[in-house]
C-alpha cells in the first residue's frame, strides 16, 4: 500500500509542476528534505525506496519508511488524492494562471460523471455560487467558499495552476450540509478548471471524491467514495455577488430528495 501512495503522489505533482516545493522522507522523527523541481524520480522495489536528483541516488529502505510527504514552501502539507478525478475534467497545468477572485454563479449545474448507479449524465443540480479570493500570484495559493441552498463548502490555501485564462484549482473541503437530522460535516478533495474572463468562466467544469462524514442517517450525503463531476451547462458561469442567505432561511437537503432518496 506505501508503495501505491508514492508512486500516486509523485505523478500527480510533477505534471501539475509546484517548482518550489520539497518532498521530505519521514523515518519517525527524522526528516530528509529534497527540492521538489531538482528530484528527478522516485522509484522503489520490494526492498528500498530510491530518491533520484539527476545522477545522485538516495536509497531509503522501504521496512523504516513512514510516508513521503509533499509540502508548499511555506511548509504546508500539499493536498493529494485528485488523480480519480483527472480523466474526466480538463486538467490546466502551468505556473502563471490568471487572477479568478471573485464570485460565480454554475447554473444550470449539470452532472456529467458519476460513479452512483442512480445518477446519469445530464441530471441536474441546484444553482451553486463558488467565491475565490485572497489569490496569492507569486505562490499560486487562493482561498475558496461555495454555496447551495442546502449546504456550505470553504477551502483555505488551495493551489491554483495554469496560464493565459486557463486555470485549475486543487484543493481539501471541509463542508456542512443542513438536513433536518441536524448538519452533516463531511471532507472531499475537489477540483474547478476553467478560462477566466471579466464578465465570468467559461467552460467551468467541477468534481469531487468523497472521503469522510459524520452521522448520516438519512444519506442527504453521498457515500464516502462517491465521484461527480459536472460542468455550467450552458458554458458560462456569470460574474456575480455572494448570496446573503443564511442557514435560518436556507432549505435542508431533506427538500432537495424525492421518496426514493433521489435528487428532485
Amino acid at each position: 500500500m506505501k508503495k501505491c501512495i508514492l508512486t500516486l503522489a509523485l505523478g500527480l505533482f510533477c505534471a501539475v509542476g509546484f517548482a518550489q516545493d520539497y518532498v521530505i522522507v519521514n523515518q519517525g522523527t527524522a526528516e530528509h528534505k529534497y527540492l521538489l523541481k531538482e528530484v528527478t524520480a522516485i522509484n522503489h522495489d520490494r526492498e528500498t525506496v530510491y530518491i533520484e536528483q539527476g545522477e545522485n541516488v538516495y536509497p531509503y529502505a522501504l521496512a523504516t519508511v513512514d510516508s513521503i510527504t509533499f509540502v508548499d514552501s511555506e511548509e504546508h502539507v500539499m493536498p493529494g488524492g485528485f488523480d480519480p478525478l483527472k480523466p474526466f475534467i480538463p486538467i490546466y497545468e502551468g505556473d502563471t494562471p490568471p487572477n479568478i477572485e471573485g464570485c460565480y454563479l454554475v447554473n444550470p449545474n449539470v452532472l456529467t460523471y458519476s460513479t452512483l448507479s442512480s445518477d446519469y449524465e445530464g441530471m441536474t443540480f441546484v444553482d451553486e455560487y463558488e467565491m475565490f479570493y485572497n489569490q496569492d500570484m507569486l505562490n499560486n495559493t487562493i482561498d475558496y467558499k461555495d454555496k447551495t441552498q442546502f449546504h456550505e463548502n470553504v477551502a483555505t490555501e488551495s493551489f491554483i495552476t495554469g496560464e493565459g485564462d486557463n486555470f485549475t484549482v486543487f484543493f481539501n473541503i471541509d463542508g456542512i450540509m443542513h438536513a433536518s437530522t441536524g448538519d452533516v460535516s463531511y471532507k472531499q478533495v475537489r477540483i474547478i478548471s476553467g478560462t477566466w474572463t471579466s464578465t465570468g468562466i467559461k467552460n467551468l467544469y467541477w468534481g469531487f471524491m468523497m472521503i469522510e462524514k459524520s452521522y448520516d442517517p438519512n444519506n442527504v450525503v453521498v457515500e464516502v467514495g462517491t465521484i461527480r463531476v459536472g460542468k455550467d451547462g450552458n458554458g458560462f458561469s456569470d460574474k456575480t455577488s455572494w448570496p446573503s442567505w443564511t442557514k435560518l432561511n436556507q432549505k435542508t437537503a431533506d427538500d432537495a430528495l424525492d421518496p426514493s432518496g433521489n435528487m428532485k
